[in-house]
């Protein structure tokens, strides 16, 4: 099975337990979290737990967790970087707080310095960041580090503009749809939503749903009892899976020819939404 990206779990850099037993659960990704889970006093010391655990090999498990760096455009994020790559795996999987033009601008000067493969998670969370995304001229550069996802940053975002937090998340429906579409534009994979605040309750399972009804690969979450609800709100209901492979099956018979199937016509967006419903199920790339 292909990896997959529904769930984002994030435990504490300064807090090894924490990070071994984040690797344990049966979240889809994990990111040690170097930035607004570690007081700014223990910065160096949560760096240097990381890279003990990132150069033993039987600590991972074979899994390859994601390092949240402070934003590049600080000197912690420029110490989290040339003191973590020697440790991180290749290509080293990074989260970038914060991500704007110009702290994409800043990682493009360090990987002039010092050239290091990596894949990336871009945490979109503040109107600045989403107008450089916006931009033509500066979202074609967020891909030239190397393999790129979006993430929203719902709570700073909702910060810096000043928002007041609606139950039912009204207030960040445009920010949701303007990653998702942007996503789509410049040609990279569906985006990472927002954690909930909530650890535990119906409001978890409601904001999973929505995040997946707009078009998002997963969540972030913030605590170990999210993970199952967030991927029970991503799985296909038992409805649409029976629909899903009433329509490929009827497709496979008919040979490329048109055909009707669970009461309506077969042509290939009809399909296609068929196959990615199944490829949520775990039997196809996701």
């Amino acid at each position: 099975m292909s990896e997959r990206y529904r769930t984002w779990l994030f435990a504490p850099a300064d807090r090894p337990d924490r990070c071994r037993k984040a690797l344990a659960s049966a979240a889809d990704q994990v990111i040690w979290d170097l930035e607004d889970a570690v007081a700014p006093g223990r910065a160096a010391e949560a760096r240097t737990a990381l890279a003990e655990l990132l150069a033993d090999p039987g600590t991972l498990g074979g899994r390859r967790p994601w390092v949240r760096i402070h934003s590049p455009l600080t000197d912690d994020g420029r110490r989290d970087l040339e003191e973590l790559a020697p440790y991180a795996a290749t290509p080293a999987r990074w989260v970038v707080p914060k991500a704007d033009g110009a702290s994409v601008a800043a990682l493009e000067e360090a990987a002039r310095r010092a050239p290091r493969p990596g894949e990336w998670l871009f945490v979109v969370e503040s109107a600045r960041g989403l107008w450089d995304l916006a931009d033509p001229g500066q979202a074609g550069r967020w891909h030239r580090l190397g393999p790129v996802r979006l993430a929203l940053g719902a709570m700073d975002l909702r910060l810096d503009l000043g928002m007041t937090p609606d139950p039912e998340e009204l207030d960040i429906l445009w920010a949701r749809t303007a990653l998702v579409w942007l996503s789509r534009v410049h040609g990279l994979p569906p985006p990472v939503d927002t954690p909930c605040p909530v650890l535990r309750g119906p409001e978890v399972a409601a904001s999973a749903r929505r995040a997946h009804a707009l078009g998002f690969a997963g969540k972030l979450v913030i605590h170990p009892a999210q993970v199952e609800v967030v991927h029970a709100a991503f799985a296909p209901s038992p409805e649409e899976e029976a629909w899903a492979r009433a329509v490929v099956a009827a497709a496979e018979r008919s040979g490329g020819s048109a055909v009707q199937a669970a009461g309506e016509m077969v042509d290939r967006p009809v399909l296609e939404r068929a196959r990615a419903i199944l490829d949520r199920t775990g039997e196809g790339p996701t």
